[in-house]
């Protein structure tokens, strides 16, 4: 079994939040080999994280993206994604399929079974909310649409891999090249940057360095050790 990871993805000097929230002890990072370099592991066991990205503005439309491998048996809604205070946008899985709940800004109430999530093998999401519709695109393909609100904003404080107490409904997958756009990127951009990485100083197609807000590389470390000296990751996005 692998060590449990409990990690804090925070750069503290921007944390400007007045909620009072208890922050778990920092413990070595569990990393696995991906097609990128590194990508970070949930074992399913007490394992969580928790985020911030540093946005002067609200955001609306966004574009969450990410690479995910299922590597374990789950419950209904072991959770992947997640707005820290409220359910803005929950993002989990079970054994065999991604689901999504977005009750706070408007959108589906219940989870909803959005599409296949095949075992042992990576696979790309993209969410992307724009004005009232939110789209869910697998390896660049749509798989589903909801509507949601035009105004509800995306809570900038998140958790991975855990419920909201962080005690349970925790996920077993690999994660990687996470990241947030505070817009809604075209099919063809996710196309596009899903197969490489994003230089957060490019000025060319959606300006990465105005709109892509939270970028998780997961590079750091050793893969398949505890590593002790590696107790948070860093945001490489240079927009707030």
């Amino acid at each position: 079994m692998r060590k449990v990871v409990c990690i804090v993805l925070l750069l503290l000097n921007h944390f400007l939040s007045d909620a009072q929230i208890t922050l778990p002890n920092l413990q070595p990072l569990q990393y696995v080999n991906s097609g990128f370099g590194n990508a970070l592991n949930f074992d399913g066991t007490a394992t969580y994280a928790l985020g911030q990205y540093y946005t002067k503005d609200s955001v609306i439309d966004f574009t969450l993206e990410f690479w995910i491998n299922n590597t374990g048996t789950d419950g209904s809604n072991d959770r992947i994604y997640g707005s820290y205070l409220n359910n803005a946008l929950q993002v989990g899985k079970s054994s065999t399929h991604l689901k999504l709940l977005a009750t706070d800004i408007g959108g589906p109430s219940t989870w909803q079974t959005v599409c296949t999530l095949e075992s042992n093998i990576w696979v790309h999401i993209a969410i992307v909310r724009s004005t009232t519709s939110l789209k869910i695109y697998k390896n660049a393909v749509l798989v589903q649409t909801y509507t949601v609100d035009a105004v509800s904003t995306l809570p900038s404080f998140f958790r991975l891999g855990s419920n909201s107490n962080s005690a349970g409904e925790n996920g077993n997958f690999s994660i990687d090249e996470l990241r947030i756009w505070k817009t809604d990127i075209s099919r063809a951009l996710i196309q596009k940057y899903m197969y490489t990485t994003v230089n957060p100083n490019s000025s060319g197609d959606q300006n990465p360095y105005a709109k892509l807000v939270l970028y998780y590389r997961f590079d750091q470390g050793e893969a398949g050790v505890n590593n002790a000296n590696e107790l948070g990751l860093f945001n490489i996005a240079n927009s707030n």
